[in-house]
């Protein structure tokens, strides 16, 4: 009996889990649960990801919705926990549903006992191909042609062009440095590229002070000094920026036909050569957004969205924490077909994607962190039930 009330204890943890309500003492205890076994992980995976629920849930009668409703309100108040104070509305039961199916963990174990025999060849092969994630890597090209691959080059003094020392600091960040006694306007303007391959992404500081992330297969072409009236740096791929602010001096970032302009403030540019859709989402101050004969300003929490071929752009909220989810660590995946999925992890781990077969009508969601080994991404995708993958070198092959 303590062992099924302890399933519905943890169904409760979920519960909060899935409203992000957890207290640290909570996450702690689903933390210790998740760590005690494998079987623990995999069954919490499963009954979080909308894929493996929303097929139980049409079997799923209103009266066990009820009844483990009323288990997780017993398990909350049993604990001294405070239950929330919601309506038991159809999206509610839902998650009394998901809880329910937590504490039945016999079926699921046969489920998942299944589905590792199904899948236990094309598990250990995933593990015995794996891919490690990318990491700090780019080439810097200076103003004479000379290439400096950032990530085998020392930490120190890279180079001087003008006035300007380029430093590899410690952490692997790149400074564009001017010397105080250097002068800002005399001689002629010269440009410097960075530029970052698959399984790349590279940080660095303009000469302005302005810090820069570039995603993987992106480049950036800014000059070595801002002797003008306006900064501009042109972008491919996707880059972050956190501007330094000077009023005399706006900077303009250009990305394929859109042009972003700022005075001092943070936001993200994705302009990717292989995608239609271009994205500038604003997460602090302003920024005015220029297309062909349309210009408009953007505020914090919004993003303009255009598409190649078509004309001018769209301006609406925007999801800034999946934005820069790249730049903070971890892939944030939502409401995505695999084909979109695919195509960044492809650019992280430096993998080729092949699809076997017609991709089912299906999107995906997640959230993963960039640190983790290839296989541990996919296997989690495979925990779907919707999706295989098989890794061969630098090949990954999608099947339904």
């Amino acid at each position: 009996m303590e062992e099924f009330e302890n399933h519905y204890e943890i169904g409760a943890l979920v519960l909060k889990y899935l409203k992000d309500e957890l207290s640290t003492a909570e996450r702690a205890k689903l933390d210790k649960w998740l760590l005690e076994s494998d079987h623990n992980r995999e069954l919490f995976e499963k009954v979080t990801n909308p894929h493996f629920v929303d097929p139980e849930l049409k079997s799923f009668s209103a009266s066990n919705k009820e009844l483990a409703w009323q288990k997780i309100e017993e398990a909350t108040k049993r604990k001294g926990a405070v239950t929330p104070r919601v309506r038991k509305d159809r999206k509610m039961f839902r998650y009394a549903a998901i809880i329910a199916l937590v504490s039945v963990s016999a079926i699921l174990t046969v489920y998942l006992f299944k589905q590792k025999g199904h899948h236990s060849k094309e598990t250990s092969q995933l593990v015995h191909n794996d891919i490690v994630p990318g990491g700090n890597k780019a080439v810097l090209t200076l103003a004479d042609g000379t290439k400096i691959v950032l990530d085998e080059a020392k930490n120190g003094r890279l180079a001087q062009q003008q006035n300007v020392v380029i430093t590899k600091a410690k952490d692997g960040q790149l400074i564009y440095d001017l010397s105080r006694s250097g002068d800002r306007t005399s001689g002629e303007t010269t440009y410097n590229t960075i530029a970052t391959p698959r399984g790349g992404q590279y940080q660095l500081i303009l000469p302005d002070g302005t810090n820069v992330w570039l995603n993987s297969m992106s480049s950036l072409e800014f000059p070595t000094v801002f002797k003008e009236n306006a900064r501009r740096v042109e972008l491919s791929g996707e880059a972050y920026f956190e501007v330094a602010k000077d009023k005399t001096k706006p900077f303009y970032v250009s990305a394929k036909d859109m042009e972003v302009k700022v005075l001092g403030t943070h936001f993200n540019i994705a302009a990717y050569s292989d995608e239609d859709n271009m994205r500038a989402t604003l997460l602090e101050g302003s920024v005015k957004v220029n297309r062909g004969v349309m210009e408009s300003l953007i505020k914090p929490g919004q993003e303009a969205l255009a598409t190649s071929g078509q004309k001018g752009f769209t301006v609406r909220q925007a999801d800034t924490e999946k934005a820069v989810a790249w730049k903070n660590g971890y892939f944030l995946f939502r409401d995505e077909s695999i084909e979109s999925l695919m195509t960044t992890i492809s650019r992280w781990y430096d993998m080729d994607v092949y699809y076997d077969g017609e991709m089912q009508d299906k999107i995906y969601g997640g959230k993963f962190s960039k640190t983790s080994n290839l296989s541990e991404l996919l296997k989690s995708l495979e925990l779907t039930g919707t999706i295989k993958f098989k890794v061969e070198g630098r090949r990954i092959t999608v099947m339904p």
